[in-house]
């Protein structure tokens, strides 16, 4: 008999590891949904990664939105490591990951050269790609199905995104400002020489403020891809 009880024991740890893992999931992913669906103009979806398919999955994309029939999902998938940054930093007051990208003028970083600001950026890389990564997401669920026009749109919106998730503002300029600064390290299919101040990309070209305009919002009304 005492044998029996083991696999039962075993059935009910699995079972309420699994209750617990689907409930604090859930709970980031209304969160992150109704930034998104402030980012994208429309309601969305954030789905985030579980436990078991973070296990056995081998993709290397962050996010994904699919593009049926070519046009965008109302819903994006983020991987579990993504979603974990992310409620992490909305469940403190202060990211000290974040601190450090404050204290160097990233547009002169060029991955090299500056062991100090080299060290923020190791430190500081994996909250900041999650929080971009959740703007760029929403910017392909607005209707982009272009990476690169994606992610600048991502990098204007992510001190919003910042704000949004409780950060201050000189964070976001920060973040924004890091960000911006990765570009050129980034996949091709990820760039733009259209992606700066004044360019094709920017989203307020009528100012000289590039990439987080003085008070960061999301875009205006009715504005969307063409994959909507």
């Amino acid at each position: 008999m005492r044998l029996a009880v083991v696999p039962l024991i075993l059935v009910v740890l699995v079972c309420g590891g699994w209750v617990f893992e689907k409930q604090t999931r859930s709970g980031n992913e209304r969160t992150l949904s109704a930034l998104a669906s402030e980012l994208a103009g429309r309601p969305v979806h954030v789905r985030c990664e579980s436990l078991w398919h973070s296990i056995v999955n081998v993709d290397s994309n962050l996010g994904d939105v699919p593009f049926p029939n070519g046009r965008a999902a109302s819903y994006t998938h983020v991987t579990r490591g993504m979603c974990k940054e992310l409620a992490r930093f909305r469940s403190r007051p202060e990211a000290p990951e974040l601190a450090c990208l404050a204290e160097f003028d990233w547009n002169r970083f060029t991955g090299s050269g500056d062991p100090a600001a080299t060290a923020c950026s190791e430190h500081a890389n994996g909250m900041a790609e999650a929080l971009v990564t959740l703007a760029h997401e929403s910017m392909h669920m607005r209707g982009w199905s272009d990476e690169a026009l994606a992610q600048c749109y991502a990098i204007q919106e992510v001190a919003y995104t910042v704000e949004r998730l409780g950060g201050s503002p000189q964070e976001g300029v920060a973040v924004a400002s890091y960000l911006l600064s990765l570009q050129p390290f980034m996949p091709t299919d990820y760039q733009s020489s259209e992606c700066a101040s004044g360019r094709l990309l920017d989203l307020h070209p009528e100012t000289k403020a590039f990439p987080t305009e003085s008070v960061p919002g999301p875009l205006a009304a009715g504005v969307f891809g063409p994959q909507l």
